[in-house]
């Protein structure tokens, strides 16, 4: 994001969030692998985590912005036109949700389904319910 458009926090929310998606992969990586024992599910489950988190600590300083001064993260052109928000928490929730199913006996592929299923759903209850930033 480009410093003199976005308001600091958020540039520098941008900057962290970086740091904080990898650090939140490494960690679901290596709790999933333990806990599950599958390295190529818990790859799967670890991206989609990070991911996630690095689309909501943006929109979150973005959200936190007062009005004024607040410009839409879509306005980015790197951005995208969908919520941030919505997508960062849908994409974690994904996560959560694909490694209790597939915890609970499920295959790889209904896990991920499940995942991808629920994500979907988050994504679209979080978007009607989150403010737009």
């Amino acid at each position: 994001m480009s410093e003199g458009s976005f308001h600091e926090s958020v540039v520098a929310a941008d900057r962290w969030s970086k740091v904080l998606a990898l650090v939140v992969a490494i960690g679901v990586f290596l709790a999933v692998r333990e806990l599950i024992g599958d390295v190529q599910f818990s790859s799967i489950v670890a991206a989609t985590a990070g991911i996630g988190t690095r689309l909501y600590v943006p929109y979150h300083a973005s959200v936190r912005v007062p009005e004024p001064d607040r410009r839409p993260l879509r306005d980015h052109p790197t951005a995208g036109n969908y919520h941030h928000g919505a997508a960062g928490l849908a994409l974690v929730a994904a996560s959560a949700v694909a490694v209790g199913s597939f915890g609970l006996g499920h295959g790889f592929v209904t896990a991920v389904g499940v995942g991808v299923i629920s994500g979907s759903v988050a994504y679209l209850l979080c978007a009607s319910a989150l403010p737009t930033a």
